[in-house]
């Protein structure tokens, strides 16, 4: 699985890499394009597309029913229960290629986040560093961050006995991408921060290894499943695209815009919706 999740990580640093200077919308707009397109593909090939196109006639047909013989009770109590029962069947043969993109699509939404949902530290503003141990690492005393030039650990080490963690503020003097050190139980581990007004990718946590955890945080290789440590993160600002006068979550313009190409573009690519 970390192979797979390395690899699918490394394709979407190759998509994404011709974007990294741009403004944040053009990879945004082409993703979205790229994505409403893929799951039109899918869709047509996993759905019954004469079967949709069928319940889509009879529903109209029972539409029009309803207009047509509005004055005739019987008619369009009939004509109201086939558009129940051929909901239900649309909704049954949509069911199938919604089951076949979940999964690459919850892998996709967690690749983009891992590039527009964070922005790296600011160079000159604090920042928390926290670790969570495991109750194999034994007392918080021994825990210990050490940092490179051109970051500075700008408080002691607060320890929290009750979540078994341990917190630091650092701060950034420079662009760049770092490597912090966690020492632990004797033994070491690192953390990349990234700083400066931008960055191809930011892992906000290193996780331990398990299937859930390495699908969720593919952005940094897991820690060792039997070490003292099951979490490093980092307290990175939210990141937002502007739009006129609003700031919006990523997730919202490409939901919109995948939709609209997909919709869009069905009728060419020949997809029964």
């Amino acid at each position: 699985m970390a192979a797979v999740n390395s690899t699918i990580t490394r394709a979407f640093d190759l998509f994404f890499a011709p974007f990294a200077r741009a403004n944040p919308w053009v990879g945004l707009v082409v993703v979205s394009l790229v994505s409403g397109v893929a799951l039109l593909l899918v869709f047509r090939c996993t759905s019954n597309q004469r079967g949709l196109r069928s319940v889509k006639d009879r529903l109209i047909a029972h539409l029009l029913e309803v207009v047509l013989y509005r004055d005739e009770l019987p008619v369009v109590l009939r004509a109201q229960l086939g558009v129940v029962r051929d909901n239900l069947r649309y909704l049954a043969y949509a069911l199938v290629p919604l089951a076949f993109m979940a999964l690459p699509v919850a892998a996709l939404l967690v690749q983009i986040d891992l590039r527009y949902g964070r922005q790296p530290a600011k160079v000159g503003e604090p920042i928390i560093v926290a670790a969570k141990l495991t109750p194999e690492a034994g007392s918080l005393d021994t825990v210990s961050l050490t940092a490179p030039a051109g970051i500075k650990i700008d408080s002691p080490a607060l320890r929290i006995p009750a979540e078994r963690e341990v917190d630091w503020r650092i701060v950034a003097s420079a662009p760049g991408s770092y490597e912090l050190r966690l020492t632990a139980a004797g033994k070491q581990f690192s953390k990349t921060l990234v700083a400066g007004p931008r960055a191809s990718r930011v892992a906000a946590e290193r996780v331990q290894s398990g299937l859930r955890q390495q699908f969720l945080h593919p952005g940094e290789p897991l820690l060792p499943s039997d070490g003292p440590v099951s979490s490093v993160s980092i307290s990175y600002p939210g990141a937002s695209l502007p739009l006129l006068r609003w700031h919006l979550h990523w997730i919202w313009p490409w939901l919109v815009l995948s939709m609209a190409f997909g919709f869009a573009l069905r009728g060419p690519l020949r997809v029964q919706l």
